[in-house]
């Protein structure tokens, strides 16, 4: 690791007239681990750096810089997201009308089919395929009646929540938010289905300001979601939505250092996901018993609870057939916490479990390439299958 994290911290601390021990009081964490990064012989966990830069007064960008560069094989990927940013923003226009949409069925089939790609991080095709089903469930929606109407809608919005996808994979923020944008411009003409899938894009947007640590802007998104599902409980989806709103609301108050809060949101998604059961596909939230239980591994990881991030991810069985990216994340989650507890190779084993499940995914995510960074650089000897999968990564060490 680059010692100027370290040193960056050690300064703004000093000018903070705080002692090592003072701020680890502070942020949580103990005072060797504190003073291990200082010297720069561990890398920090976002958690961990998010935690200093609040208790000092100083933004993130401050402190964080990390000399992994990541070498951006996949470039090709995002030169092929054009047709995708002109079937977004060409929905503000009148449907092509030369196009002959195909019947409600077989459209759907198709639109399970894109969310299924995007939740297994096969983004290539589903990119492909995305533009024109968006202008085809475009011409679907306007040219349909009655509820076919309101169907057609709701299809369009969960199409254009893989545009959301898509600018996620490739760190495009203005993609991923058009595509949101549209989503919620669908949902509202999706009639009985508006409240759930509006509640679903509020969550997204939860998502997406949690990476950028903006927790009033969290706080704000997430009581919004809740608020479009009052008094609408028998709507479509409205109970998942609710639910996932509430595992959003626990991370949150994770990353805000809120224990108790974090804990009654929890136990209120397991209330909801008594209810509803495993719902992989309403919403590709993959809400159920089970990601209450991931969401317990992930909200002790940011507390900095590591090893009760790791019981509780034993605890966990996987459904079958569930979505691979929530798979995938859940092992890199595992993986985080096995690097923060010293156990470098269920650490390493975590993070192939992750490529083998959704390589995809793996190989794009920050957390990977933070994890296999601080393995790197805390080994006393690498492993040649470290090296290979930093290599995979495009680390360059």
């Amino acid at each position: 690791m680059d010692p100027g994290i370290g040193g960056r911290i050690a300064a703004a601390r000093k000018l903070a007239g705080l002692t090592q021990h003072a701020l680890a009081r502070r942020i949580s964490y103990s005072t060797s681990m504190l003073s291990k990064v200082e010297r720069g012989e561990e890398i920090p966990a976002p958690e961990f750096l998010g935690r200093v830069a609040d208790s000092l007064g100083v933004r993130v960008e401050r402190l964080a810089w990390n000399r992994f560069e990541w070498r951006h094989e996949d470039d090709e990927l995002a030169t092929r997201l054009s047709p995708v940013r002109a079937a977004l923003d060409l929905l503000d226009l009148q449907p092509d009308s030369a196009i002959a949409p195909r019947p409600l069925a077989v459209l759907q089939a198709d639109v399970r089919y894109l969310n299924r790609l995007a939740q297994a991080a096969q983004y290539e095709p589903m990119i492909a395929l995305l533009p024109s089903l968006v202008a085809e469930l475009h011409i679907a929606a306007e040219s349909c009646a009655g509820q076919d109407r309101h169907d057609a809608w709701a299809l369009l919005a969960l199409t254009t929540r893989c545009g959301h996808s898509a600018g996620i994979a490739v760190g495009d923020n203005t993609l991923s938010v058009n595509a949101l944008g549209k989503m919620d411009w669908a949902a509202r003409q999706a009639g009985g289905r508006a409240p759930g899938l509006r509640a679903a894009r509020e969550y997204l947007r939860v998502t997406a300001y949690l990476r950028d640590e903006d927790y009033a802007a969290c706080w704000r998104l997430n009581n919004a979601g809740a608020a479009l599902l009052d008094g609408a409980e028998d709507a479509p989806g409205a109970l998942v939505a609710r639910g996932q709103l509430r595992l959003g609301a626990s991370v949150i108050s994770a990353r805000t250092g809120d224990r108790d809060a974090m804990t009654g949101h929890l136990e209120e998604a397991a209330r909801i996901a008594a209810l509803t059961g495993e719902e992989p596909e309403t919403f590709w939230f993959g809400f159920g018993p089970a990601n209450v239980q991931v969401h317990r591994v992930v909200t002790f990881g940011a507390l900095g609870e590591h090893s009760l991030a790791v019981e509780a991810g034993r605890a966990l069985r996987i459904p079958t057939g569930w979505l691979p990216t929530r798979i995938g994340h859940h092992h890199l989650d595992m993986a985080r916490s096995y690097r923060w507890l010293n156990q470098p190779e269920k650490a390493l084993k975590q993070l192939q479990r992750a490529r083998m499940v959704a390589p995809g995914q793996a190989r794009r995510h920050p957390m990977t390439r933070e994890t296999v960074s601080s393995l790197v650089r805390s080994a006393r000897r690498q492993s040649e299958t470290l090296t290979s999968y930093a290599a995979w990564l495009g680390l360059k060490l």
